[in-house]
């Protein structure tokens, strides 16, 4: 696929405030020429060899210099977007990077749209839609396994891998139509036992890129915590330890907290996104009430409930029971019992048998004193990862859309062996396998749509 639309777009590439330098992003088939009205140096930039920097100073259309900057120049086709390209570094105001676009914008340029330098690079086949979505990934990565996932997309490992297998099932399908102009001779270049095992091949090959999902999901967008229990059990006290800062109000008081804090920690590289919540109890008032409804509604979309309990306090085993009733769904279940340095005995583990039922993981800990707190984050670390973290070689699924196209292929694959074992010819076969690859396709762009085009892109920022 080649780009039609040549205009040259220019933009901001890094992010908006101030700081040492920005970079102002002008790409298009005549961006050599457009960098040459505003830019003033030794050289002309339509003269410059490809990866070369100059210096210089950026020209206003009136003629007044507006930075001094660092005109790094790319050449077609070896450049990110596949055109000629400049980038322009200046220092990082906000308002002098403005004044370097609003120069290019003036002399022939027009705004880049979101993702538009990304969607040229897929266009000019600078690199495939997996490895385009790989970018934005890379950018609003929080973790390192996030990022680990997306380096390894955007190295085109998920790409190439669909590709083979692509290539395989486009070899089939040509020996399938090919068959059907030696059947009438009685001759059969490839047998019904040979056309299964193919097809059962790549539908398991499948299968295994789909189980890859679940590890994928918490890599790119990591695992919703939700804190709840009584209150005064001490949630936003273990909430800050666990932290290792004071970041919600902690009090003797019962109800401080009435709304939900979110924030982000680490563990072993997984973005874990803890939500302090209000104390679960009968509200007396609409605003308590409003908290607790709110708490409700945390826990059900939470992947971990960590439900906090206070050792000094004699649990009633009903109590639990109909608490866990109304929380859990499918959540995994995590249970703190908290205050322990206040307890010289051990607490009582039966008054525990509804949450150990239920498959909790218990475990003893002092927001206070930090006593258990490591161990609270490795429950919490296995309690989504265990069996599911993927080897650094593996190719792991993080995209929605990559996950939904890659089962459709499956499914098509599935009909494909149906009509095979339904006695129908090679023909109809075909027609199942075409609507594979046509699935496959989706997810390195070969095959693709501008509706699939925009949608991608429009998640992009400027300047990308």
């Amino acid at each position: 696929m080649k780009l039609s639309d040549t205009d040259s777009i220019a933009a901001i590439a890094t992010p908006a405030g101030v700081g040492a330098i920005a970079i102002v992003r002008l790409s298009g088939s005549n961006a050599l020429e457009i960098a040459d009205r505003v830019f003033r140096g030794h050289i002309k930039i339509t003269e410059a060899r490809g990866f070369s920097v100059h210096h210089g100073h950026i020209l206003s259309p009136e003629g007044s210099i507006v930075d001094e900057v660092l005109a790094t120049v790319f050449r077609s086709p070896q450049s990110y977007t596949g055109e000629d390209l400049v980038e322009f570094s200046c220092h990082g105001g906000m308002f002098v990077t403005q004044a370097v676009l609003d120069s290019a914008l003036r002399s022939g340029a027009r705004p880049a749209e979101p993702g538009e330098f990304s969607k040229r690079a897929f266009l000019n086949g600078r690199m495939d839609l997996s490895q385009a979505e790989a970018v934005a990934d890379l950018i609003a990565a929080r973790s390192d396994r996030a990022r680990a996932a997306s380096v390894q997309q955007l190295e085109g490992k998920l790409g190439s891998k669909v590709e083979q297998l692509r290539a395989g099932l486009t070899d089939l399908c040509a020996l399938l139509e090919l068959d059907l102009d030696f059947s009438e001779e009685g001759m059969d270049l490839v047998t019904r036992e040979e056309i299964e095992r193919r097809i059962s091949d790549i539908h398991m090959l499948l299968g295994a890129m789909l189980e890859t999902y679940e590890a994928g999901k918490i890599a790119r967008d990591g695992v919703v915590v939700v804190l709840v229990g009584r209150p005064n059990a001490g949630k936003s006290s273990l909430f800050n330890s666990l932290l290792r800062e004071r970041r919600a109000i902690v009090t003797s008081m019962p109800g401080t907290t009435r709304d939900t804090l979110e924030e982000a920690i680490s563990i072993g590289g997984v973005l874990f996104r803890l939500v302090d919540t209000a104390g679960l109890r009968e509200a007396t008032d609409q605003a308590e009430r409003e908290g607790v409804n709110r708490t409700f509604e945390q826990a059900e979309a939470a992947d971990i409930i960590l439900l906090v309990e206070d050792v000094t306090y004699n649990v009633d085993p009903a109590e639990i029971e109909a608490a866990l009733d109304t929380l859990l769904k499918n959540q995994h279940l995590i249970v703190a019992m908290n205050k322990n340095d206040l307890v010289c005995w051990e607490p009582d583990l039966v008054q525990y048998d509804p949450f150990c039922k239920r498959g909790a993981r218990i475990v003893k800990v002092s927001a206070k004193t930090g006593e258990g707190l490591e161990g609270l984050r490795r429950e919490l670390f296995d309690a989504v990862t265990s069996g599911k973290i993927q080897s650094g070689e593996d190719v792991v699924l993080t995209s929605r859309r990559h996950r939904d196209v890659i089962m459709r292929a499956r499914e098509d694959l599935s009909f494909a062996l149906d009509t095979l074992h339904a006695g129908r010819t090679n023909e109809f076969i075909a027609l199942d396998i075409r609507g594979a690859l046509n699935h496959l396709g989706e997810v390195t762009g070969a095959v693709t749509s501008d509706e699939i085009l925009n949608s991608v892109f429009s998640r992009f920022c400027i300047g990308k």
